[in-house]
This record gives C-alpha cells, sequence and structure tokens, in this order.
C-alpha cells in the first residue's frame, strides 16, 4: 500500500529536508570565503602607480650641485625602496650611492648586490660589505659583469650606461631609463639571481627571458635580451635591415663588423645613418669608424672633455636601442649585458634625439 507523504514522521521529514537547508548555508559561506579572499588580494595589491611607465634621464657634466643629476636622481629612488633591491652594477664608487644603499639595508629593505671582480675591492663595496650586504663578484669569467641595472620592489627597473662612480654621473655622457613594469622587473630580477647564484654555488647562467615582450600601459612595446647566453647580434641586425628612414647611433665602442656592415648597407640604400664615436675608440684597429667614413656616413667623433659613453641607437625616430651593450663581439659573446629594444614609442625616441643632437653640435 503506498503511502500518503502527509503521514510521515517527524524524523523522516527531518532527513528529507536537511540537505535542502544546508545547500543556501554552504553556497552563501562560500561567497563569504571568496569575498574575504577577494579583500585580501586588493588590499595587498601595489598600488597603481600616477607616474609615467617610464622616464629617460641623462647626465648632467659638471652638475654636481643639480638636483637632477643622474646620482641624485637614483639616491632619491633608493630612498624610496621598500622591500628589495638588487643591484647588477660593473663598478661602484660613489660613496652617495653606497649611502642610500645601506640607508635601505637599515631600514629593513633586502639589498643584494653583483659587482665585476676586476672592482670588487672598491672602498665602498667594502662599506656595503661592511654593514652585511651581501655582495658577490663573477670570479674568474672570461668576460665582464659589465651590468648597470637596478631591480627596486620588484616593480621598477633602472638600465643604461651609467656606471655608479663619480665620473660616470659628472663627466662622462650617460643615459638611463627608469621603467615602470612587474614583467619587465621580473626579467631583471632573473637575470640577477642567476648570476648571485652562479657566484655562490657556481650555477650556470641561463637564457631564458620569462617575458621577452613587455607592453607598457602606454603602448610602449620592451624586448629584453642579455648576453652571452642569448642571441643579440640577430635582433639588432633586424632592426637596423628594417630601417625606413633614418638611424642615429651614439657609442662607445662599435668594433662589430656585422652590425657596421648593416649600418652601411642601409645608408647604400638611402637611409640616413648618422653617429658619434667616442674619441678613445675610434683608433682602435676594429672600430667601425673609419669604413663608415670612408662609405660616406655622416659620423663624427666626440671632442668633449668626458668620455662619451652612450650604447645607444634610434631607429626612424621611433625605435630605441640602449642598455649597458657596447656594439663589440665582446658584449655579444663574453661580457654580461643587458639590451633593450624599445619600440612604439616617439617621445622615448625624441628625447634621446635631443641627447643626440646635443652631443653633435
Amino acid at each position: 500500500m503506498r503511502s500518503d507523504p502527509s503521514t510521515h514522521d517527524t524524523a523522516a521529514t527531518s532527513q528529507v529536508h536537511k540537505p535542502k537547508l544546508l545547500l543556501p548555508f554552504i553556497l552563501i559561506l562560500l561567497c563569504a570565503i571568496a569575498v574575504g579572499f577577494g579583500i585580501r588580494y586588493y588590499k595587498n595589491r601595489p598600488e597603481p602607480t600616477t607616474e609615467v611607465a617610464w622616464k629617460v634621464y641623462f647626465s648632467e657634466a659638471d652638475g654636481i650641485e643639480s638636483p637632477y643629476s643622474l646620482e641624485k636622481r637614483l639616491v632619491h629612488r633608493l630612498g624610496a625602496a621598500e622591500a628589495r633591491v638588487d643591484a647588477a652594477l660593473y663598478d661602484l664608487d660613489a660613496a652617495p650611492v653606497a649611502d642610500a644603499l645601506i640607508e635601505a639595508y637599515n631600514r629593513g629593505v633586502q639589498v643584494r648586490i653583483v659587482t665585476e671582480a676586476d672592482n670588487i675591492d672598491e672602498s665602498e663595496i667594502g662599506r656595503l660589505r661592511e654593514v652585511g650586504i651581501p655582495v658577490v663578484d663573477d670570479g674568474d669569467n672570461q668576460g665582464l659583469m659589465h651590468h648597470k641595472f637596478i631591480v627596486i620592489d620588484e616593480q621598477y627597473v633602472w638600465t643604461g650606461s651609467y656606471n655608479t662612480t663619480y665620473n660616470g654621473a659628472y663627466k662622462n655622457s650617460n643615459n638611463v631609463i627608469l621603467i615602470d613594469s612587474a614583467q619587465l622587473a621580473y626579467n631583471f630580477t632573473q637575470e640577477f639571481r642567476e648570476l648571485f647564484l652562479s657566484a655562490q654555488v657556481g650555477k650556470p647562467s641561463g637564457a631564458f627571458v620569462a617575458y621577452p615582450k613587455v607592453s607598457l600601459n602606454d603602448g610602449t612595446e620592451v624586448f629584453t635580451y642579455f648576453s652571452p647566453e642569448a642571441d643579440t647580434i640577430s635582433p639588432l641586425v633586424k632592426e637596423i635591415q628594417a630601417a625606413e628612414q633614418s638611424i642615429h647611433f651614439m657609442t662607445f665602442a662599435f668594433t662589430h663588423d656585422i652590425l657596421g656592415s648593416a649600418m652601411r648597407d642601409r645608408f647604400k640604400s638611402g637611409i640616413d645613418v648618422r653617429g658619434v664615436f667616442e674619441e678613445k675608440q675610434v683608433n682602435n684597429e676594429y672600430s667601425e669608424y673609419k669604413a663608415m667614413k670612408a662609405a660616406g656616413l655622416s659620423v663624427i667623433v666626440d671632442r668633449s672633455s668626458g668620455t662619451m659613453h652612450h650604447k645607444v641607437i634610434v631607429i626612424d625616430a621611433e625605435t630605441v636601442i640602449t642598455g649597458s651593450y657596447n656594439f663589440s663581439k665582446n658584449a655579444e659573446k663574453r661580457n654580461n649585458e643587458n639590451l633593450l629594444i624599445i619600440k612604439g614609442n616617439r617621445e622615448i625616441a625624441s628625447a634621446y634625439l635631443a641627447e643626440f643632437a646635443k652631443i653633435v653640435r
């Protein structure tokens, strides 16, 4: 005999309806947990920067009293560091920069340094070590640890031709680009870690770049390369061959014949090619200066009292190539270097072209 549902006892009724009552409660609980995680995530996220995604700086000869020197700009940036500073510096003899690193360390910022073995005995490096900042060098590496980059709070990348020395800031012609990008910072942090670990445990450095192409919030594209592990000459030649109107370069050392030949070929094709060489380097038997001059390119020698230390190419007033990378086979095959190819930003290119005009006038 089929039972009437209305005659079920109380116990039976509770067993039938308990899951239905629990389901809304579980859903509410899950929603509350999700909201909690969301609040925690957004609370801990870095505040969005109100700055532009990049800034370009140039050295000011004899400008020690200027608040806009590369040294003082770097000291200011280090003063704002909150969590971490990883610095790969070929040379560090600037006391104000060492002071800023020590001050950051003393306020709880994790500070680590990699430097060139030839410069490990600098007095300012000694001061860093005395307070407990870990400093390593590249040992007996055949090439140079030639980087000049700093990663601040895994968000900001400071790189260019500027060695952290008095001459680098106040005597020589140098450039720095500061880029606000967590992805680019990750690329440089990985390079730093590889160098740091290699110095400590002999781990070989790899060529992997997590974000080979980084897009900034203004549409600028930044391509990252590290030598000697990665192929650096092919992308350089590719950019030269793609030039449609103009190529401007200013370089401390230009001895790479493949790159020089690519520029001479573009000149023969009607591209306006102009360049400035450092005076100390033009008599190098491998310098591209004489070959370019003989081919009719508009190239000159810098005659200023300081060193013309840039490593920059500007293509079609839109693409900028910069970093620590001299245009040489040593930079390609032996040294630890960084090379950025920055595309799609005429404002950045304009800044470097203004520096070019300043040097050649």
